[in-house]
């Protein structure tokens, strides 16, 4: 028999792994309560919660020497998402000091710590020549890996490190099949339900979580839309997501808008995956429950979990299993039973909505997004008094983003040259715009950005001015226009601008003129 022990166990993805593995919890420590109960109803036990970085390694006795010391530091202070990366790293690292001071004080055959791939270039940093280089000999594996080539249905890029056999670990991928996202919606549609990760056969009627949200209204449909196909500066993503591939990641964090949410076609529009559908992509049984109180902090927790179909395979290399040995997680003699404790009903219906009054819009016009950070977008300022909107012209790249002041300097500039070639079209379409929208200014779209029903009107006006644009591009005539004429204003020789030069000299020249009718730019 093999014994271990988890820090920051979470809801229990390491020690899910063990139970496959066939190896003995002896302890896990876990300090937020609501994941720590789903720990203890899923398996039986009673940890209480612990603050880690309170614990003194030498009060750590057990009745048996610890074969594998294994966990998940919490990664909020590293993640890209936090801060924009910018998280407190100092702190962080506390956690990964007192992960790697049990180790040394344990002494296990074997251990392996999970987190955010970016941990890894830290990790390496500290262990040469910073707070950690006191553990550096503890350490013999730094490594990202996916975990979509261990058969979990979710591209989750994820850093592994410590002191286990890495080199059998990743022999095993060559042998094990990627599941699909695909795959867990389609099995998860039965009367008869089979686990796709485990085999588990269980009537529809006993699993619970299944029901899903409302689906996304149409502003959230468009946020989320434009959120992920027009970006300004990162790649475009799928939408609603593609099924014949993993799942992107789950992460713990996401709102019925966010660029990072997984979105599906429902019967009549779009929603997210409901909690059962996130519990399968991470790796967890059906008959899994997850305690959280509310929904978003179910999401939470399993978002902020380790896939423990990833674990299982960590935990077949510390036993050294070979891989032409191994067997897979449907294999395994363990089976999860369902707890008896009911968890908590969700509330499924749309949120209540309260917008600050500062509230932030930023959205490409439609015609006029080219993709790496070359965009006309209509935006509001939230830094200025009257929280000013207007529409702006953007270049370059994400370390040096450049813009134009679309104002009636450059629409002088360039009237004489619209104007040479008799392109009415130009003073129709303002004309038109300016007469349907002589109500609106910076305050009024406001009110309207943050009303709690604003019933898409800012994005209708965004897309009555694209329409324009389309109009405009399908109707003028170009011959006349000096072919230098972009890059004279921009300052700037590229191939996207080469390409795009006649709808950029319609955003430039028509949006410098709203800017100046509607917000008195």
């Amino acid at each position: 028999m093999k014994y271990a022990i988890d820090l920051y166990s979470g809801i229990g993805g390491w020690t899910m792994g063990m139970k496959l593995s066939e190896i003995t919890n002896l302890a896990s420590y876990e300090w937020w309560k609501e994941a720590n109960q789903t720990h203890n109803l899923n398996f039986n036990t009673n940890h209480k919660e612990v603050n880690i970085r309170e614990i003194e390694v030498k009060n750590l006795t057990f009745d048996h020497k610890i074969d594998f010391v294994v966990g998940s530091p919490p990664c909020t202070q590293f993640s890209y998402a936090n801060k924009g990366g910018n998280g407190d790293l100092a702190d962080g690292l506390i956690d990964i000091y007192k992960f790697l001071e049990v180790v040394e004080y344990l002494k296990p055959k074997y251990w392996a710590m999970e987190n955010v791939p970016r941990v890894a270039k830290i990790l390496e940093k500290e262990l040469n020549e910073g707070s950690l280089k006191r553990f550096k000999s503890l350490v013999t594996t730094i490594t990202v890996v996916d975990s979509s080539d261990y058969g979990v249905p979710q591209k989750r890029k994820r850093m592994i490190a410590g002191n286990f056999p890495f080199e059998l670990f990743n022999a095993y991928k060559t042998s094990i099949a990627k599941n699909t996202l695909g795959d867990v919606l389609n099995a998860l549609k039965k009367r008869t339900i089979v686990d796709p990760n485990y085999g588990y056969k269980i009537s529809k009627n006993e699993i619970t979580e299944l029901k899903n949200e409302v689906d996304l209204t149409s502003e959230e449909e468009r946020i989320n839309r434009d959120a992920k196909s027009y970006h300004p500066i990162y790649n475009n993503m799928a939408f609603p997501d593609k099924l014949d591939r993993p799942s992107r990641t789950v992460t713990a964090t996401c709102t019925r808008v966010s660029r990072e949410s997984i979105i599906l076609k429902s019967d009549k529009g779009y929603r997210r995956l409901n909690v059962r559908e996130r519990g399968v992509i991470q790796g967890f049984p059906i008959t899994y429950q997850f305690y959280g109180r509310t929904l978003n902090s179910k999401f939470k927790m399993i978002g902020n979990a380790v896939p423990p179909i990833l674990t299982y395979y960590i935990f077949q290399s510390m036993l050294e299993v070979k891989a032409n040995e191994l067997k897979f997680p449907d294999e395994s003699s363990y089976i999860h039973v369902k707890p008896k404790y009911e968890a908590f009903k969700s509330n499924l219906g749309y949120p209540k909505r309260k917008y600050p009054a500062k509230r932030k819009f930023r959205f490409a016009v439609p015609y006029l997004r080219y993709g790496s950070g070359v965009r006309f977008e209509l935006s509001n300022n939230p830094k200025s008094e009257n929280i000013d909107w207007s529409f702006k012209f953007y270049h370059g790249n994400s370390k040096n983003i450049k813009d134009i002041s679309l104002n009636q300097n450059l629409k002088n500039k360039l009237a004489p040259i619209v104007n040479s070639t008799k392109n009415e079209i130009f003073t129709d379409s303002i004309n038109l715009l300016t007469k349907k929208y002589k109500k609106l200014n910076s305050k009024k779209l406001q009110e309207i950005w943050t009303s709690s029903n604003s019933n898409n009107e800012v994005f209708n006006f965004l897309d009555h001015v694209g329409e324009c644009v389309g109009h405009i591009l399908k109707k003028a005539n170009f011959d006349g226009i000096d072919e230098g004429i972009i890059e004279n204003i921009v300052k700037e020789k590229n191939k996207k601008l080469e390409e795009n030069k006649e709808s950029l000299l319609v955003g430039f020249y028509l949006l410098s003129s709203l800017n100046k009718k509607i917000f008195k730019q």
